[in-house]
């Protein structure tokens, strides 16, 4: 998720609005409540998530915004390629941010398939620091938004309209891809963009929490987690499939009821505070994970990567990375205890 806080979700303490599916996920699978990532904003976060290292390792920090000439390094071994080496299907719906040229695109880091922007769904001519100026000025600071499927941009001015649709279209990617590749293995990231202000919903969840626009962002999102479980379930996959629920930062508490709550955290997005790094979190994989269970064992997005390449017996990189693998802790083994020394927070540099 984007910029969802610790409290967005019912087993979190999500009050107003209800997430079933979630709460379902979060009753069969395993609560992380001390679960963290690198930094407090969304271009370092998912460099951490992606590489299993700390953001500022690989030089990504901040946001990437549309001007940047940089993104996540060809040197880099994402999660992708660490699947590719043991040949499964690979694919990412969603916002990528880790550089929008080419070369920096998922389908160059290991994805077979991606649809999605390349950046946050504010970077365009609407944002609201440039609102108030004619349409010529606004373009200087902020073009449009485009939307991109495989290497190519298939819309090239993301309307309001459109943003709408994203969570749908997210999702149906999603579940489409599942059913292609239900023979065979397969990792799928889904980096939806919302809950990341401007929020945008579909018809089918326009007023419907009662809880306002972001009520309603979230019953679509908890909607599109029932739509890939059900995927899941449908093929008869739920037995070889493990799902990470998780999110790139906490709220921008900034945007008021635009925004998540933290809940009893301290601050959000844009601090290292814990209410900006420390992210609701639930793994699932029925028979593996211990259903209806918690832990308060820190761990961290950079574990991910080296937790699945030792689930499926890939290679690490060559070169260091920070992440070490957490499944004694994820499948609730006696005793499990962290295997890092301590967690570093950065912010910036």
């Amino acid at each position: 998720m984007d910029d969802m806080g610790y409290a967005d979700i019912g087993a979190f303490g999500a009050e107003g609005y209800e997430t079933p599916n979630l709460d379902r996920m979060a009753a069969e699978g395993r609560v992380f409540t001390d679960f963290y990532v690198t930094q407090a904003v969304c271009s370092a976060s998912r460099a951490g998530l992606m590489t299993g290292c700390y953001n500022v390792r690989v030089g990504i920090l901040g946001a990437l915004g549309p001007g940047a000439k940089d993104g996540l390094n060809a040197s880099e071994m994402t999660m992708a390629e660490v699947f590719k080496q043991k040949g499964y299907a690979t694919a990412c719906y969603g916002k990528w941010h880790l550089g929008h040229h080419e070369k920096f695109l998922p389908k160059q880091h290991g994805f077979d398939d991606y649809f999605g922007l390349p950046y946050s769904n504010d970077m365009w001519p609407y944002h609201p620091g440039v609102r108030h100026l004619p349409e010529e000025e606004r373009l200087k600071r902020w073009p449009h938004l485009p939307l991109i499927d495989g290497n190519e941009v298939v819309n090239p001015k993301v309307s309001p309209a459109d943003q709408e649709q994203l969570t749908t279209q997210y999702t149906e990617r999603a579940v489409l891809f599942i059913e292609r590749n239900k023979e065979k293995p397969f990792f799928l990231y889904v980096p939806h963009s919302m809950v990341h202000v401007p929020l945008y919903v579909s018809e089918k969840f326009k007023g419907k929490s009662g809880k306002g626009l972001f009520g309603d962002v979230m019953m679509e999102v908890d909607w599109s987690v029932g739509e890939i479980l059900g995927a899941v379930r449908k093929h008869g996959l739920e037995k070889d499939t493990m799902v990470v629920f998780t999110s790139d930062n906490g709220p921008w508490l900034s945007y008021g009821d635009h925004a998540g709550s933290a809940g009893p955290l301290r601050e959000g997005k844009g601090t290292m505070f814990e209410g900006g790094c420390r992210e609701p979190t639930v793994m699932w994989w029925p028979g593996k994970i211990p259903a209806g269970t918690k832990t308060a064992v820190p761990a961290m997005t950079i574990d991910l990567l080296p937790t699945f390449a030792g689930l499926i017996g890939a290679e690490l990189p060559d070169h260091a990375i920070d992440g070490k693998d957490i499944w004694p802790i994820v499948a609730g083994a006696e005793g499990a205890e962290s295997p890092q020394e301590a967690y570093y927070f950065y912010y910036g540099s």
